[in-house]
């Protein structure tokens, strides 16, 4: 009953029509209508247009390799600043960007503009992930690799050992006709072994270098030249300490300098931290006199530290502190594996925007010998964050001393896409002073409220626990 002057339309504007469906039974249609359908065909090359750009962003990544190249400037500068335990942060060392079939040969040369090192004196260690997951330097470079394979091969034949990008430790050999590695079959043969210095006085550490140390040589053997090292007099007496794991607790082993590398199944990469020997000391006077004092020292300093995660005291104590008055349900899943205990839990709050207590608990659930808990403050600390915690039950009950060491994850589930899940997870040793870990910030209140991201549907949010006891 309207004109075209009234709907605005001009010449080239299009109309589209169909059948009218009034009389007709419209579910039996996917799009009923022109706008349906429109907008079906819109997101369908929405979609074709992205999958466009991602296999276009997938073949320039399949051209070239990043190739990460650590010195011991990295070491010297990171060392007892940032890192404490371990060698190098590889997200802060240089990086370079080439293509896969690039000689590693002309590689050299590029590595030779950048650091003014040449080509002659350079040597190329593959850095390895661990069982602690620390990376340590673990081979050389062959000379057939260095000579005969591109870039790409380098990181395809390396793989197993650097993940998805190609980390390597750059050695700067002074006497290239001196300094060769010794054959594969030799008895004993040279590990690489990287040292660091405990100051206790100070309170610092920090790295000093690296020596070829022969595997069967008695320790006692490379002390003077520890000593040249650190700038002490011939005669002072060091202690030596093997960097052994920080995560989940800091550990240290004294070596007996009698004994051997081979004795203490040392290999390339190891660290050993020395200090001044403090036998003929009061060593009461330092707060941390030796190298595992001051390790376990900073670990701790780190776990609290952590912006997020911290013990389950930081939070607000004021108001009830009863379980939640909403409905919830919770499920359980034991994961039988050989080995570690795990289990998942999870948790769903109903109601959750009527909340208004500072705390809820879920039920307790068992993994192993202890009962364990979710806990959640909806405001968090300062009422614009989500709060999750993972506690231990019943605390009163275990025997006095009682130490777990677990790895978790604690999850806020996406209810549309799975993918969009907010996950975190840590490891960390849970006992009588500290019975509860979690996150303050966990997430952002306006993001988990928001309708469009799916956490938040029906007025119903899932939580998840993911727990691994060794």
């Amino acid at each position: 009953m309207l004109s075209i002057r009234d709907y605005q339309l001009e010449d080239g504007d299009i109309i589209c029509f169909q059948k009218s469906l009034q009389n007709q039974c419209r579910e039996q249609y996917r799009f009923p209508e022109v706008p349906l359908f429109l907008k079906y065909v819109y997101s369908w090359q929405f979609i074709a247009r992205i999958e466009h750009v991602e296999t276009e962003q997938n073949a320039d990544a399949c051209l070239y390799t990043m190739i990460k190249v650590a010195r011991d400037e990295n070491l010297g500068e990171q060392i007892g600043k940032e890192i404490y335990f371990d060698l190098v942060n590889h997200d802060k060392v240089p990086t370079f960007c080439m293509q896969k079939q690039m000689p590693f040969t002309k590689f050299k040369e590029e590595v030779a503009k950048a650091f003014g090192i040449p080509v002659q004196f350079q040597r190329y260690w593959l850095w390895k992930k661990r069982v602690n997951n620390t990376y340590r330097p673990e081979r050389a470079l062959t000379s057939q690799e260095e000579t005969q394979y591109s870039v790409g091969q380098l990181r395809e034949n390396s793989i197993t050992v650097n993940n998805s990008e190609l980390k390597l430790f750059l050695e700067v050999i002074l006497c290239p006709d001196l300094r060769r590695l010794p054959p594969p079959g030799k008895k004993n043969k040279e590990i690489l072994v990287f040292f660091k210095l405990y100051n206790p006085v100070e309170e610092s550490i920090r790295y000093v270098g690296r020596l070829f140390v022969k595997e069967r040589s008695k320790l006692l053997e490379i002390l003077s030249k520890l000593k040249e090292l650190a700038s002490f007099s011939p005669d002072e007496e060091i202690d030596l300490f093997e960097e052994i794991n920080f995560n989940p607790s800091a550990m240290c082993l004294q070596l007996n300098t009698m004994l051997s590398l081979r004795d203490y199944n040392l290999g390339n990469g190891d660290i050993i931290c020395f200090q001044k020997s403090l036998r003929n000391q009061h060593s009461e006077q330092y707060r941390f006199p030796d190298v595992p004092s001051f390790l376990k020292y900073v670990h701790n300093r780190q776990l609290i530290g952590h912006e997020n995660l911290i013990p389950i005291s930081h939070l607000p104590t004021n108001g009830p502190q009863l379980l939640v008055e909403a409905e919830t349900t919770s499920m359980m899943d034991v994961l039988a594996v050989e080995g570690p205990v795990s289990a998942r839990f999870t948790w769903t709050v109903h109601n959750f925007s009527k909340l208004n207590w500072k705390k809820s608990y879920s039920d307790a659930f068992n993994v192993g010998t202890y009962q364990w808990r979710v806990l959640m403050a909806p405001k968090g600390n300062n009422g614009d964050h989500l709060s999750l915690y993972l506690t231990v039950v019943n605390t009163a009950a275990l025997p006095s001393g009682w130490i777990r060491y677990a790895q978790f994850s604690l999850a806020v589930l996406n209810q549309i896409d799975d993918k969009f899940t907010v996950r975190k997870d840590t490891q960390l040793q849970f006992n009588a002073r500290t019975r509860a870990w979690g996150f303050a910030s966990f997430m952002p209140l306006t993001e988990l409220y928001d309708p469009r991201r799916g956490y938040l549907v029906d007025d119903k949010v899932i939580l998840e626990a993911y727990i691994t006891l060794p």
